[in-house]
């Protein structure tokens, strides 16, 4: 119980994850964000070139201060652009594998310590999976399990723009390292695709990966051993691993209030009592165009009338479950005009009136 008593601490803390509600990426319409503690490996390699990290960061629009905050976020443009200079300054088409070696727990917030403590590389990698998102938004990972093999591939959502090359780089060499200091130095993937077309440097690809790498493939994948991610890790526990995932959770749903679909149903939930929850209203507490609004629902495949449906829905349930609460005053909290449109609305989503939802429960 000891262990797991700073998570409450954690929990009351009020950390601020940097995204703003008008901030997109170019050409999407979308926040696309990053996590600012994994850019450590970038300044830690820049340092290792002899070059001035911080003004590069300060250059790409990035504060390095930043990524001394745990729950800090980087516009994912702005990341873009930094890996776009660190190619430049360098000259090194290989950069991208030099950041693994200053891997770290920490630079991947608590999924870090996660992955130290899972029982095996598998499920070490389910968790990363799971998490994916605390690391990058606009990036879908999976792991795919063939009759051989594991396959973990990482995929540009559609909306999104694809990453710089090196990002690719970076993500698997770092991920062949994690693994490597959780099973052992012997670990070594059964072979790495890419993408990207092959480098001048492609010699440091197979050092690196001690694998067959396929450079020019349809797909940015690590294929994995089967004994290999199934045998027990000697850093796993349990406990720890519970913890971190709690920690995970907590910020993940902090991130998720970041969401315009999540702040456009905080604000019904606010305003249906008082009947002014239109589509207008709510752009203007959101300090948004109600064109950008639209826009921004349509870019997390939502709208206005489907959120409203959805919150309304949501709040009966809990409403009707309060059997003190009548249906006229159900009616009022949830903006309808008669009760009446209220029952057919119900009946909608339930297949029974609210009082015969009542009676059943």
């Amino acid at each position: 119980m000891a262990s797991i008593a700073p998570i409450a601490v954690i929990r009351r803390r009020r950390a601020v994850i940097r995204l703003n509600l008008e901030g997109e990426s170019k050409g999407t319409g979308l926040d696309t964000t990053a996590l600012a503690a994994s850019h450590l490996l970038v300044q830690k390699a820049l340092d290792a070139y002899g070059l001035d990290s911080q003004a590069l960061f300060e250059r790409a629009g990035l504060d390095p201060d930043s990524m001394r905050d745990p729950e800090a976020r980087y516009s994912e443009a702005a990341s873009t652009k930094l890996f776009e200079l660190a190619r430049e300054v360098t000259g090194d088409p290989c950069f991208g594998l030099k950041l693994a070696s200053y891997w770290h727990p920490s630079s991947l917030h608590a999924l870090g310590f996660a992955w130290m403590a899972s029982a095996s590389l598998k499920e070490a990698l389910e968790r990363l999976v799971r998490y994916f998102r605390i690391l990058i938004v606009g990036e879908h990972l999976a792991l795919e399990e063939t009759q051989t093999e594991y396959q973990l591939h990482i995929k540009t959502l559609p909306e999104y723009p694809r990453a710089p090359e090196e990002v690719y780089d970076a993500f698997i060499a770092v991920l062949v390292n994690m693994c490597r200091k959780s099973y052992g130095d012997e670990f070594n993937p059964l072979k790495v695709v890419l993408r990207r077309p092959a480098p001048p440097c492609s010699g440091e690809f197979y050092a690196q990966f001690r694998a067959p790498v396929d450079f020019g493939a349809d797909a940015d994948a690590v294929l994995l051993d089967k004994q290999q991610l199934v045998s027990p890790l000697p850093t796993a526990n349990a406990q720890m691993a519970l913890a971190s995932d709690q920690i995970i959770a907590d910020y993940l749903w902090r991130l998720d209030r970041s969401q315009v679909a999540v702040q456009v149903k905080a604000k019904l939930i606010e305003r249906l009592p008082s009947g002014q929850a239109t589509e207008e209203g709510i752009a203007e507490a959101l300090n948004v165009s109600l064109r950008s609004l639209q826009r921004r629902l349509r870019d997390e495949e939502t709208s206005y009338s489907q959120l409203l449906d959805e919150t309304r829905r949501e709040l009966a349930m809990q409403y009707i479950r309060r059997s003190r609460m009548s249906i006229n005053e159900i009616t009022y909290l949830l903006g309808f005009s008669e009760p009446s449109n209220f029952s057919r609305a119900f009946k909608r989503w339930t297949g029974h009136s609210p009082t015969e939802h009542r009676q059943t429960r």
